[in-house]
């Protein structure tokens, strides 16, 4: 009997001892050491190219002169990237060369600025009058330039006009804007237009878009300075297509979702709103409610997240990889596998949140951020923050880096590129201020950093406000690109937030992922290295379009299969919608604009007369 109890207390503590080190094990997180994630499947992107040979039509000419002011610089650099990243061709043009131009229902010339008199009037003029496009990007006055133009009498120049009301739809997503926005502020020509001219946009109860005929030809006159922001570049683009009888643009076709910090250190203190709302800690409601609630938009509304994580919110770059480690275990375990189970990638946000900047470099001093103090530095503390994404995810790598508050300089930028020897996509502003620091960003390779990739970020927040809607409508009708933002710790924050609670942001960023899957459903949801992999296959393809009265043809050398493409026919005239051999048609806005996806490289469009 003696025996016998021994040999139970003896398995029993063996029990508690192996107990205990299994407890040991998963906390030191050998468990999941031993059964790391597998390693993320990223989506490849195939390509398909046409037939060689003549094609039958004739193709759009986009001729664009630009004079010597700033404003016009300004307008025709933000249209030329327009074009481009939509892959319409253009030519920059000069003023003798403009006598040379033919007049055709095909053919544009853009002007802007405020030089008129030294732009050869009675040149375009005839151009116009035997069937030519022109297309005023600005306003300017000019009585010379009246009745070309579609005015009457050009009175003096008024600023102050805000707010835009579009007076027909001409590309779904765009929403009127109130005289209380700040997103385009006006200086305009007082102006009396002719009965002829049609006016498609106003504010304030001015013309600001109008098009009128003269002769054979039309022109299309922007009664405004305010092209000279990004967030014009959808809608010149789209209005431009106007003067056309058909007119075909591309769509990169991208939706891309980024959680800057995220993973990172989760406070474990309460917040007054959380604990009165859902009477649970920070912790537990990031846990139990937010991302319950994160996880189901993604599954409902098509959205796939990429997270960029922080490995600490201190000031001080002492802490080891280690340190690090044990600081975000929970967050990479629940939140930083959860992300990758769903499809999502994570990036990196930084080892701390202080931007890359050292003393002497441009920073906001009102954000309160401490100078890094030299490159070597910066350059340790991303290794740290690395090793630590690599401990929990060894089958993954950083392949996108967001910089925080969006601040970033050269000497940042050479750290970043001397880290990652393959490529980074840094994802930073599309549009904003740089005087503080802001890096704002174009698509396509750094210009100076071999390594890097500029992917910048479009959009922001918890579509709150009409100007929230714009901006994400004209990249899309820009080249359908849809990059957006948020933070997770917005809800904490009484600014940040509005004074709204989770509730009320969830609802309106839910409706936003609702509208554009609805609105824009051919744009595919990607993480951001997938986009970048998209974007640049889509960059280097060839696609040439050409008319004909009753066709349009498209003939692409390496492009995407299946490609996107909008298509705008003119008014009367129509392309039959369904599936056919060649791909989809679906009409997009009114009884005139298309969106047409393609698995085949050679294609004829009929163009059809009447309505469907």
């Amino acid at each position: 009997m003696k025996k016998s109890i021994t040999t139970y207390v003896v398995a029993v503590f063996a029990i508690l001892l192996v107990t205990i080190g299994v407890v040991q094990l998963l906390r030191l997180d050998y468990g999941h050491r031993l059964i790391p994630t597998e390693e993320t499947q990223q989506k490849t992107f195939q390509t398909m190219s046409g037939k060689e040979g003549q094609m039958d039509g004739e193709p759009l000419q986009v001729y664009i002169h630009q004079d010597k002011g700033e404003l016009s610089k300004s307008v025709l650099t933000n249209f030329k990237y327009a074009l481009k990243y939509a892959k319409v061709p253009y030519t920059n043009i000069s003023i003798k060369e403009i006598e040379q131009l033919e007049p055709s229902e095909r053919t544009v010339l853009v002007l802007s600025g405020e030089h008129s008199r030294d732009w050869p009037y009675e040149t375009i003029r005839q151009f116009v009058e035997d069937g030519g496009r022109l297309y005023i990007a600005g306003r300017f006055i000019n009585q010379d330039w009246a009745e070309l133009v579609g005015v009457k009498q050009f009175g003096d120049f008024k600023d102050g006009i805000n707010g835009l009301t579009f007076k027909e739809e001409i590309f779904p997503g765009f929403v009127d804007l109130p005289d209380s926005s700040n997103l385009f502020a006006h200086s305009i020509a007082d102006v009396e237009l002719l009965p002829q001219a049609d006016v498609k946009i106003t504010a304030s109860g001015e013309p600001i878009l109008w098009t009128s005929p003269y002769g054979k030809g039309t022109v299309l006159f922007w009664n405004t300075t305010s092209l000279a922001e990004k967030n014009s570049r959808g809608l010149m683009l789209q209005t431009l297509s106007l003067l056309f009888p058909s007119f075909v643009s591309q769509q990169a076709a991208i939706k891309v979702t980024h959680l800057d910090d995220f993973p990172s250190p989760v406070p474990g203190n309460t917040n007054a709103a959380i604990e009165k709302t859902y009477n649970r800690t920070i912790k537990e409601f990031f846990k139990e409610i937010w991302w319950r609630d994160m996880k189901r938009i993604a599954d409902e509304q098509d959205v796939t997240y990429t997270g960029f994580i922080i490995g600490s919110y201190k000031n001080t770059t002492e802490e080891t990889t280690e340190d690090l480690s044990e600081k975000i275990r929970t967050p990479m375990l629940n939140y930083g596998r959860g992300l990758l189970k769903m499809g999502g990638e994570i990036g990196l946000h930084g080892f701390n949140h202080q931007p890359l900047v050292v003393a002497g470099e441009t920073l906001d001093p009102n954000l309160g951020y401490i100078p890094w103090n030299n490159r070597d530095q910066m350059e340790e503390a991303l290794k740290k923050v690395i090793g630590t994404h690599d401990y929990y995810f060894p089958n993954e790598s950083i392949q996108s880096y967001v910089p925080p508050s969006n601040i970033i300089n050269e000497t940042g930028l050479t750290a970043l590129n001397n880290v990652f020897k393959d490529k980074l996509i840094v994802a930073s502003l599309y549009s904003g201020d740089p005087s503080m620091g802001s890096y704002i960003q174009e698509f396509g390779p750094d210009p100076v950093h071999q390594n890097l990739y500029n992917f910048p970020r479009i959009s922001s927040g918890y579509n709150e406000t009409a100007n929230d809607t714009f901006v994400m409508a004209d990249a899309i009708a820009n080249f359908g690109m849809f990059t957006h933002f948020i933070h997770p710790d917005d809800v904490l924050d009484e600014d940040r937030s509005k004074g709204k609670g989770w509730a009320e942001m969830e609802k309106t960023m839910e409706e936003m992922f609702r509208d554009v899957k609805t609105m824009y459903p051919y744009l595919e949801s990607l993480t951001q290295y997938e986009a970048y992999e998209k974007y640049v296959q889509y960059q280097q393809s060839d696609i040439n379009v050409t008319y004909t009265d009753k066709t349009i043809e498209i003939n692409g050398t390496n492009m995407l299969n299946p490609s996107v493409m909008l298509v705008r026919v003119a008014p009367g005239q129509h392309l039959k919608t369904g599936t056919f051999d060649f791909g989809t048609v679906r009409a997009l806005a009114g009884e005139t604009l298309y969106q047409v996806t393609l698995t085949k490289a050679t294609v004829t469009l009929p163009i059809e007369e009447g309505t469907e």
